[in-house]
């Protein structure tokens, strides 16, 4: 865990030519051969999911809805786009988080098992749509939640919430992915701000399906794996259903050592001499503070160049891997002095995961019984166990950057008469030290200790049971749905942790009467077990991998943090149609729901740290000390929706084909936040056959997570900027309005000095029970096209505009103070959160959430599919030819956090202003093809930095392919050979030198990547 917050700390100072190629189509465009083993999925029964489908693999419409009365996808109110099993199958995703990144409307994850990973759930997989955080794209599978595996800390993986982990989602088991953009607030309730994504399960299935897979990059690396088996049976006639289901995944991670471009070590960095550009990139970082083996310093200090301890020949030195002196290689320093290009300084880029290890089990069983024409029930098991280990993060530092010497992340204070100093050596390093001193300063980076690996394991249950038919009602059958999901997540996690006590004792070394190296006498151990649980040994500070197995097993302790969500959701609702207007069916949808949501965060003893007399907490580590979160909340919600066409096929005029009223609400009774109303309305017109017009505009809320709610008061120490400070009160949106509450709260900013500004203050960080429902504002507007000239072609093109308004978000000091004194309404709410005393000083200072953000997203989502049977153009049994195209223009994506500088995302990395994803499909009688492109436009890596604040604004666009060749061997068999980056396509440079380049870059980052997959169907 430490080393989540020692990476901060160290990194502080320092055309869319899509080529008709395709993507996550509308519906399956390349099916595989099932000859036998069959997926039936009912098309007279709109259960909670408010879905169907027509036939998985004919081309025809899908029915997809973000609501509980169903109609063809094309003609929903909202945008939505579908990813059908062929596509999963053929693309041979081993992750429902893959799928949704070939989608350009979704950010970056939030979290995966590509990049720095989080101790706390490592290999984790949280979706984002449009950006605007995983905590507002609400995960559904077959349209009812499942329980969250995020962890309720403040240092978990992702933001507070109840994200759902993709990984609990076996991809042999998914008949489609839905993607609903801002409407499902009404239908589902909270945190569907930025939109929904459906998981729809097959159903019904009958036959046994055996699937393996296996890939490996061009290099001989990171080799992932995937075993599954599907089974179903009818029995009582076809009356009775059960499907059996289990996939196992695993996957072999990466570091930066083992691609050439992280290796390289490119960075930023501020020129010793001024010039043109205040950043100019360079290779090879370097940290000349520290170093794995060791800087000796003369004085508290982290500049070599200065205090360094140097030889004879005036050279600065090191200890090199065996323990002794060695020259230290500034290289070409920067402005600092200590960070440099080149030399043989700390290798800091090397100190980085690009991908995770993960291993998953997932088992599922499903079963349903028509108990009569009118009853059916329905029935799910699932159990999911996963297993994420990230390789490698920033150890623990010992420097003077950090802190004062003899602290615990201060330059290390050893003696001249250290047992494992050479004899040369010491007399080396005693010829820099002033008269009279023994004892020197080491600056060290403890990677060879300390190396940031850490892995959690997941056990995910989950329960559902339910009843739905039909029965009878003014004289018309409505449909009918009643259903209860349990769910429970446990993550166990499991940390190597540096004992800072033990450590401490084990570095002060000295030789015993016999000449033995011992620990100095009389040595307090800490309180927590070692691994080794026995008495102090002696480390051996000096060089690389010196230290002793007995000293390693001294200083280590095992952190075991332990998480554990639960969930229980009861639905029950009913839709039919309850008369007709001009010849038309208004149909009506009715509900209601509870929900349950439990949540605790054990962080172990290690992290929970050793109390003291007064009342207070020390880590036994090197961090704050980390405190339990237990909350819970309930909710009692009931939604109704309406659907009125005016006009249709029925009675349609010469000049009027459709004209349809949608509305949608739900009214949220939240035990922590009160009772809220989140709405949709709109409607579709089409004046032509063929072309339809719809929009509509969405209320939606996101609920206070638990761990916002609830997370505990932590004390701790933090320093920023006062604006009342007359270094300070110059500044922010408005210096006069600034000014003037500075006055008007007793202080003359003229003069006044503060301590915040210079010294650490006291602070407690918490959960607020005062926090607000999240509130958007969202609409659309779009049109569809399906030309009749044109069979087979489909064109939806809808622009999306979300608002976001008191966004839960946490505010540090200075946050919370320019809250307060930038605003022209005077004192306000954050106001109470700091107290000054009589002489205007801050004395402490109330951090956490506040309903303090707001976001702004705008962008065209568009899509193009099309099919055509050849034997149109008159090629008898050659097959059918499928395209689909999905484009994403981002037009606007920004945040402003308080009273803070507004920032914009859109056309930076991860949110570039043009992506696109384009499948081109061949299926034939004995074989398929996909040929996909996936196209990056150019970012930059901030928009809101001067011009002149990089030499390198941004990185260029960027495409790469990916095929696969199906092959039919026999009815039962066939095989699928995928290639990923096809081309072999680099990373634009240089986007994976700053931070955010590793995920929307990673298919440039690994190289070409091949996979072979064979499917037997019985």
């Amino acid at each position: 865990m430490s080393h989540l917050l020692r990476t901060r700390s160290l990194r502080d100072v320092s055309v869319i030519a899509l080529l008709a190629m395709a993507g996550p189509a509308f519906a399956q465009t390349l099916p595989p051969t099932t000859p036998e083993g069959s997926t039936t999925t009912e098309t007279t029964t709109t259960s909670q999911d408010g879905t169907a489908v027509q036939d998985a693999g004919s081309g025809q419409d899908v029915v997809v809805t973000g609501s509980r009365i169903a109609r063809p996808e094309f003609e929903t109110l909202q945008p939505t786009q579908v990813v059908g099993a062929a596509q999963i199958e053929n693309r041979g995703y081993t992750n429902v988080g893959q799928v949704l990144s070939e989608i350009p409307a979704f950010g970056p994850p939030g979290n995966s098992g590509v990049g720095a990973q989080s101790s706390f759930g490592p290999a984790q997989t949280f979706v984002d749509f449009f950006g605007l955080g995983t905590q507002r794209t609400l995960v559904l599978v077959n349209g009812r939640r499942f329980v969250s595996s995020n962890t309720a800390s403040i240092f978990g993986p992702v933001s507070a919430g109840t994200q759902v982990d993709l990984n609990n989602i076996p991809t042999t088991l998914v008949e489609r992915v839905e993607t609903v953009a801002i409407g499902g607030a009404p239908i589902y309730g909270s945190d569907a701000i930025a939109g929904t994504v459906n998981i729809i399960l097959k159903r019904n299935y009958e036959g046994l399906q055996l699937e393996g897979q296996a890939g490996v990059s061009q290099l001989g690396d990171a080799p992932d794996q995937r075993l599954s088996v599907l089974a179903g049976k009818n029995f009582a006639d076809g009356r009775g259903n059960i499907t059996l289901s289990g996939e196992y995944n695993r996957v072999t991670g990466l570091t930066a050592a083992d691609r050439d471009i992280t290796a390289a070590g490119y960075f930023f960095g501020t020129p010793a001499t001024p010039g043109d550009f205040q950043r100019v990139l360079y290779p090879a970082q370097r940290y000349s503070a520290f170093t794995i083996g060791g800087v000796p310093f003369s004085a508290d200090d982290f500049l070599a160049s200065r205090s360094g301890i140097r030889n004879a020949a005036g050279q600065l030195l090191q200890f090199g891997p065996n323990g002794t002196l060695v020259p230290l290689d500034l290289g070409t320093p920067m402005r600092q002095g200590y960070i440099s290009s080149g030399g043989n300084g700390y290798n800091l880029p090397l100190q980085s995961n690009l991908l995770t290890n993960s291993e998953r089990y997932v088992a599922n069983a499903q079963a349903s019984y028509q108990i009569s024409d009118r009853i059916r029930f329905f029935g799910e098991a699932w159990y999911v166990r996963s297993k994420g280990v990230n390789l490698i993060d920033q150890p623990n530092y010992n420097t003077a950057l950090f802190d004062d010497a003899g602290t615990a992340d201060g330059n290390l204070l050893i003696s001249l008469d250290n047992p494992y100093l050479s004899a040369t050596d010491r007399t080396t390093i005693a010829a820099n030290l002033p008269a009279g001193q023994n004892q020197f300063y080491v600056g060290r980076a403890l990677a060879d200790l300390t190396t940031g690996r850490a892995e959690a394991t997941v056990e995910t249950y989950r329960f559902v049971g339910g009843f739905d038919g039909t029965v009878p009602l003014l004289g018309r059958d409505f449909k009918w749905e009643a259903s209860a999901v349990y769910g429970k997540s446990i993550t166990n996690g499991r940390n190597f942790e540096l004992i800072q006590q033990n450590f401490a004792n084990a570095i002060d070394a000295v030789r015993d009467a016999s000449g033995n190296i011992t620990c100095r006498p009389g040595v307090v151990n800490a309180t927590i077990p070692s691994i080794g649980g026995g008495g102090c040994a002696p480390l051996n500070i000096f060089g690389v991998g010196q230290a002793s197995q007995a000293a390693r097993n001294y200083i280590f302790a095992i952190a075991t943090p332990r998480s554990a969500n639960e969930q229980l959701v009861f639905n029950a609702n009913i839709n039919g149609p309850v008369f007709q207007l001009f010849g038309n069916d208004v149909s009506l949808s009715l509900g209601y729901e509870h929900r349950e949501e439990k949540t605790q965060f054990d962080p172990g003893a290690f992290y929970y740290g050793e109390p003291q007399a007064d009342g207070s907490r020390v880590q036994y580590g090197r961090t704050i000390p980390i405190d339990p979160v237990r909350g819970k909340f309930h909710t009692n919600e009931v939604f109704g929706e309406v659907v009125v066409p005016f006009v249709s096929s029925k009675n349609e005029l010469s000049w009027l084909k459709t004209l349809e009223f949608d509305g949608a609400a739900r009214y949220v009774d939240n035990s922590l936040s009160g009772g809220d109303v989140t709405w949709t309305a709109g409607g579709r017109i089409g004046f032509f056959q063929g072309l339809t017009f719809r929009g509509n505009f969405t209320r939606s809320i996101r609920s206070p997570a638990i761990t916002e709610v609830f997370n505990p008061t932590s004390r701790a120490f933090d320093s920023g900027n006062d604006p009342c400070d007359t270094r300070y009160v110059g500044s922010g949106p408005n210096p006069a309005t600034r000014r003037a509450n500075c006055v008007a709260a007793g202080i003359n900013p003229a003069n006044f000095t503060s301590n915040f500004s210079d010294f650490t203050i006291p602070v407690t960080i918490a959960g607020n029970p005062d926090l607000r429902n999240e509130k958007a504002n969202s609409w659309t507007v779009g049109a569809i096209a399906q030309p009749r000239f044109i069979p087979g072609l489909s064109v939806a093109v809808d622009w999306v505009n979300i608002t976001l308004k008191d966004a839960i978000t946490s505010l540090d000091g200075t946050s919370i103070l320019n809250a307060c004194y930038d605003s022209a309404s005077y004192p306000n709410q954050f106001c109470g959160s700091f107290d000054r005393g009589a002489d205007g000083q801050i004395t402490t200072i109330r951090e956490g959430y506040f309903n303090a953000a707001s976001y702004e997203m705008a962008g065209l989502q568009s899509t193009i599919a099309y099919r055509l049977p050849l034997d149109r153009v008159g090629l008898t049994d050659a097959g059918t030819v499928g395209l689909s195209v999905n484009y994403f223009y981002r037009d606007k994506l920004q945040t402003q956090v308080g009273t803070g500088d507004i920032n914009h995302d859109a056309g930076e990395i991860g949110y570039p202003r043009h992506s696109g994803t384009a499948n081109l499909t061949y299926e034939g009688k004995t074989f398929n093809i996909l040929f996909q492109g996936q196209y990056t436009g150019k970012v930059k890596f901030n928009l809101d930095e001067a011009a002149n604040a990089r030499n390198i604004s941004g990185v260029s666009d960027w495409m790469v392919f990916n095929t696969t060749v199906g092959v039919k061997v026999n009815d039962q068999f066939n095989l699928r050979f995928i290639v990923d980056n096809l081309f072999n396509a680099s990373a634009p440079f240089p986007a994976l030198s700053v931070t955010g380049g590793t995920r929307p870059y990673y298919s440039g980052l690994i190289g070409r990547f091949f996979r072979v997959a064979a499917t037997a169907r019985f």
